[in-house]
């Protein structure tokens, strides 16, 4: 049986594909009317409907790189003003990609931080580990990584607090950073993660390694052309597009240590996530006019 809540939300997406859709109809006919173009609406619908899919994208990209509004509970990016930069992994962990990344980062002393599904961290237990026993700093990136939006707040609480429990029970460790999955969240989540003492951490460069088909050097190019002081660079070890593993992370593996020997030519000082979030200024106040 289908959640009322979930149902409500799926039609709130919805209605807004359609509104942005039913806009750039009207743009549309309103064109080929000035231009006195003749094109059947049956061209010009699918058209539409394509716009209205890529803006609500594009509008979801902001949302998470950007926010709307006051946010200063959300963290994505650290002070610019430094030359210190962050290394996040999201997804795992996994024996094939997490093993040989931690051997990487051992090799190079470079720090980095893991969001860690609660469900592998069960599986891997043994990874989780070895995370926590090299000095590596670990956060919660939920129990199933499901799209948390969408979920029912029963379903959401239950994906944040079991992974919580999971992480604590197998590290000893409890995870006081944490990162919605595909950095999609709302007010319910940024509610419970205050609660529970979470401090919510996206993103200011991703290294795009969960795309099909990426190679090591497109992976190194991409940071060298963007990363400066303040970044927080993710990496995935694990995941995949559509289920939570079974991606390939060869390029991740293959591309890390040039990718922290490019930061370090830079002069740039690998940290750890705390770190780099500590020292960052905080969000300014919004200002507001005040009748005297």
């Amino acid at each position: 049986m289908l959640n009322p809540e979930f149902v409500l939300r799926v039609i709130v997406f919805l209605g807004a594909v359609v509104i942005f859709s039913w806009i750039y109809w009207r743009i549309g006919t309103r064109l080929l009317g000035l231009f006195k173009l003749k094109i059947r609406n049956v061209f010009l619908l699918p058209i539409a409907a394509v716009l209205g899919g890529i803006s609500m994208f594009l509008l979801l990209t902001v949302w998470v790189y950007h926010g709307f509004g006051y946010q200063p509970d959300i963290y994505r990016v650290g002070d610019r003003a430094s030359n210190k930069v962050a290394i996040t992994f999201d997804d795992g962990p996994s024996e094939e990609f997490t093993l040989p990344i931690l051997d990487v980062l051992k090799e190079l002393d470079a720090p980095a931080t893991f969001f860690m599904v609660g469900k592998h961290v069960e599986k891997y237990p043994h990874v989780a580990q070895r995370i926590v026993e090299e000095g590596h700093s670990i956060g919660n990136h939920t129990q199933n990584h499901r799209n948390l939006p969408t979920l029912s707040t029963v379903e959401l609480h239950k994906e944040v607090m079991e992974a919580t429990a999971i992480i604590t029970e197998v590290t000893g460790v409890y995870p006081t950073l944490i990162r919605p999955p595909r950095g999609m969240y709302d007010d319910r989540f940024r509610r419970l993660a205050k609660l529970l003492g979470q401090e919510i951490v996206l993103w200011s460069i991703s290294t795009r390694d969960w795309r099909y088909g990426v190679t090591p050097i497109y992976i190194e190019r991409f940071v060298d052309s963007r990363v400066r002081g303040g970044d927080i660079i993710l990496f995935h070890d694990s995941g995949a597009l559509v289920s939570s593993e079974g991606g390939d992370r060869k390029a991740t593996v293959l591309s890390l240590a040039n990718v922290i020997a490019i930061i370090r030519a830079k002069g740039l000082e690998i940290v750890p996530l705390a770190e780099l979030l500590h020292g960052a200024p905080p969000e300014a106040s919004p200002q507001v006019d005040r009748p005297e």
